[in-house]
């Protein structure tokens, strides 16, 4: 990381943003974690458009469409280290069970058989396109760091904050991983 206060990017892609939840949580931590970090993107603390360069991107939740691909693809192409955070970004999370049918089943579903009589699926940019699969992260751009929980607890938040500011890749023992 650079010798100035290191940089941090936080967004959320298809998911509840329990992980982002869990990081307020954080109490009194979140006050000095600001005197040590510089915020520059997070849907939960402040409105952003697009990425600048950071040292630390974090991504909650599941890669489920076209714009996901390209948040994250953003935010890799635009920071040093990448964390998945929470069970979603790490390992597909609760979103991947509509990996058991196709996106046509699903589309027709969502919008004609649970919709009213006039419901009809989007056949414009009103909705972003659907990946055949949901999958996590690492299934699209390079991960360097996991913090997995559903969502991760606030000590493990602390923990990966912890280990990424003094230059380390935090690892999670067995200890650590429990939900």
């Amino acid at each position: 990381m650079c010798d100035e206060k290191p940089t941090v990017a936080t967004a959320c892609l298809c998911g509840c943003s329990g992980c982002h939840m869990s990081f307020l949580d954080v109490d009194e931590y979140i006050k000095d974690l600001g005197k040590e970090v510089e915020f520059k993107a997070s849907h939960v603390i402040m409105d952003m458009k697009e990425f600048e360069e950071v040292d630390i991107g974090i991504l909650e939740g599941t890669v489920t469409n076209e714009e996901n691909i390209e948040v994250a693809e953003e935010l890799r192409e635009n920071c040093d280290i990448l964390v998945a955070w929470g069970d979603c970004a790490c390992f597909g999370g609760i979103m991947s069970m509509r990996n058991f049918d196709t996106v046509e089943n699903i589309l027709e579903e969502c919008y004609k058989e649970k919709g009213d009589d006039d419901s009809e699926i989007p056949s414009d940019d009103s909705i972003p396109t659907l990946t055949e699969k949901a999958g996590p992260v690492d299934e699209y751009v390079k991960v360097d760091a996991y913090l997995p929980g559903c969502p991760p607890s606030p000590e493990i938040i602390k923990y990966g904050f912890k280990e990424l500011l003094e230059g380390r890749i935090p690892k999670l023992d067995k200890d650590k991983l429990r939900y």
